[in-house]
């Protein structure tokens, strides 16, 4: 592991001392938009500093809402290579993002590791250790996502399987079996194709106790099928972010379906409520963007608080959200 990234871990210290973390973070945040080009005519001389009290009429009084619609002169100015990276380097990365538009995503090599560390720990808290060898289920192209996702990975100390192409159902069980991997980390379309192949021949695995998968449901009857060929003891886990965001929440043994804790040495959460009076959509600030702040970014999930507090029976302080729906519409 690289002990020069060591990542900030709230999760264990009381909601006060974490909430004075989060009002210095938020701070420190506010301080990176009023210089940054794209953002830093939108807030006036004499503007109020957020708070955790004020922190909805701070950012609303200087209309700051979503930081890509200033930023779109970036399209014409960078190559059009789908990510480009140089440790030490800024990284520049075409994302459709939450909402499926195109747009750019600037940040530092060491800014994307350190939100890899976040991953980490929650393919830790998943149940993913040294011991574990993991079968990485991707897609038959290599983006700098998956390399920051490997390099979570690392971070566990496990063995890692990289799959070249998911879409490849007998190639991928013959390796699984082959090197004997204990678990699974793709997303749920990934796992498909394995899945499809083991049922129309019958096969059967007993070797994976853990499957990690993005925020993607996961129904009860793709559960009955996963089961039905890995064994009863599986054990599902998932874990929630965006190339946009950053890594925003895991799960623990007590969350139910759709509720995650979230990174919060890493962003700051508030639920908005939207024109449509339904509930309210996720908002996330991004505390660890220095190239582009992420500030007040939408998520496009309509959400709630399912843990507030910080109570969890698990024992982290850190609050938990229940996601409901994604938002199809987009309009503000």
């Amino acid at each position: 592991m690289d002990p020069k990234v060591k990542p900030i871990d709230v999760d264990f210290i009381p909601a006060q001392s974490r909430a004075d973390y989060h009002r210095r973070s938020l701070l420190r945040l506010w301080h990176r938009a009023i210089r940054h080009p794209g953002t830093r005519h939108q807030f006036p001389a004499g503007s109020a500093q957020p708070t955790l009290a004020n922190i909805d009429l701070s950012w609303a009084a200087v209309g700051v809402s979503n930081l890509y619609d200033h930023l779109e002169h970036l399209h014409s100015s960078v190559p059009p290579e789908a990510a480009r990276s140089c440790p030490g380097s800024d990284v520049v990365l075409f994302t459709e993002g939450a909402a499926r538009r195109r747009r750019s995503l600037i940040g530092t090599h060491e800014e994307m590791l350190y939100n890899a560390c976040f991953d980490a720990k929650a393919y830790h808290l998943s149940g993913i250790t040294s011991e574990d060898r993991v079968l990485v289920l991707s897609r038959s192209t290599t983006s700098h996502a998956d390399y920051c996702n490997l390099y979570a990975l690392s971070r566990t100390e496990c063995t890692i399987i990289p799959v070249e192409d998911c879409k490849r159902g007998r190639e991928n069980a013959e390796i699984m079996r082959a090197v004997q991997a204990t678990a699974i980390l793709g997303s749920v379309s990934a796992l498909l194709p394995l899945l499809s192949y083991m049922e129309l021949g019958g096969l059967t695995y007993a070797g994976i106790g853990h499957i990690v998968r993005g925020r993607e449901p996961l129904s009860r009857q793709l559960r009955s099928r996963l089961v039905q060929r890995f064994g009863e003891d599986l054990s599902f886990h998932s874990v929630f972010g965006t190339p946009d965001h950053g890594a925003l929440g895991f799960q623990c043994s007590s969350c139910g379906p759709g509720e995650y804790h979230l990174h919060e040495g890493l962003v700051y959460a508030e639920l908005s409520s939207r024109n449509d009076g339904r509930a309210t959509e996720l908002v996330i600030s991004n505390l660890h963007r220095s190239r582009m702040p992420v500030v007040r970014l939408r998520t496009g999930d309509y959400a709630e608080w399912a843990d507030p507090e910080g109570r969890c029976p698990c024992g982290l302080t850190s609050r938990k959200i229940r996601i409901l729906e994604r938002i199809t519409d987009h309009a503000p």
